[in-house]
């Protein structure tokens, strides 16, 4: 696991209401629920959300829910297990459908009330994640990445325990941005101030240019998109060998096959 950073002081931007401390201590659990209660809080339109194929409510019976639910079973697990906090869902090209993936992991993640899960869209080139909830974002992420805004002024509270870290800046050339130190201490930050069991982050493609490539040694571990229809055996096998020595495959996602009732598949991984 990552040595949790020093907190700046000199980040001034912060919310008064944010607990700051000096030094490397870690912030009481008491600090951290009052860090989650100051940020601005959203209300989400459930209408928005079915346009969007957001899960919100679990179902029975092969209900597209209820995937989601085996598959934050799966990762909570193996999270716990290995000691993970800091999951990436990617794919090989675009259009395996990362978004849509991410999106309903961490509502279904945030059905667990005892959870709190951070979800960030880091695919700055095609950010998607205000428009898939209908949030728009706070403002641009960029200028968190680089060092310019403090961290927290970015996350917002849906319900009580999903903070959303959105963006809607596009930008042309990502990995001189993901790429940079400032970029890793500013997740450093979030999961330091606000202690999720998991940190999702919505990364672009895996082998199309080198923006997810340049960030991956801040992630703990994958969470692979397959589409069913055009994913190839080669793909996956050109993601194994970006990915090695980098971060941990966690797993697969087979999205679009014929059992959508089951996209979840554990892979052997070497401890």
């Amino acid at each position: 696991m990552r040595a949790r950073p020093t907190h700046k002081n000199e980040d001034s931007n912060l919310p008064v209401a944010m607990v700051q401390v000096a030094g490397s201590r870690n912030l009481t659990e008491t600090e951290v629920e009052l860090n989650w209660s100051r940020l601005p809080s959203v209300q989400v339109d459930r209408a928005v959300l079915r346009e969007q194929q957001l899960y919100s409510d679990s179902g029975t019976g092969g209900d597209p829910a209820d995937a989601f639910d085996l598959l934050r079973t799966e990762l909570l697990q193996a999270a716990h297990n290995h000691g993970l906090t800091r999951i990436a869902v990617t794919s090989a090209h675009r259009g395996a459908g990362v978004t849509h993936v991410a999106a309903n992991l961490a509502v279904a993640i945030a059905r667990r009330k005892s959870a709190r899960v951070v979800l960030a869209d880091l695919d700055l080139a095609r950010p998607d994640l205000s428009a898939r909830f209908g949030i728009k974002a706070p403002g641009p992420l960029p200028p968190v990445l680089l060092g310019e805004v403090a961290p927290m002024v970015q996350p917002l509270r849906v319900a009580g325990n999903l903070a959303l870290v959105l963006n809607e800046q596009r930008v042309a050339a990502p990995a001189s941005i993901l790429g940079e130190h400032s970029a890793r201490e500013a997740l450093d930050d979030l999961e330091r101030m606000l202690q999720p069991d998991i940190m999702l982050i919505d990364l672009p493609p895996l082998i199309e240019g080198d923006a997810a490539l340049s960030i991956l040694p801040a992630m703990d571990g994958i969470l692979l998109v397959a589409d069913g229809t055009t994913t190839t055996r080669r793909d996956l096998q050109q993601c194994e060998r970006a990915l090695e020595g980098k971060t941990r495959l966690v797993g697969l996602v087979l999205n679009r096959a014929e059992d959508t009732t089951r996209r979840w598949w554990r892979r052997h991984r070497r401890d």
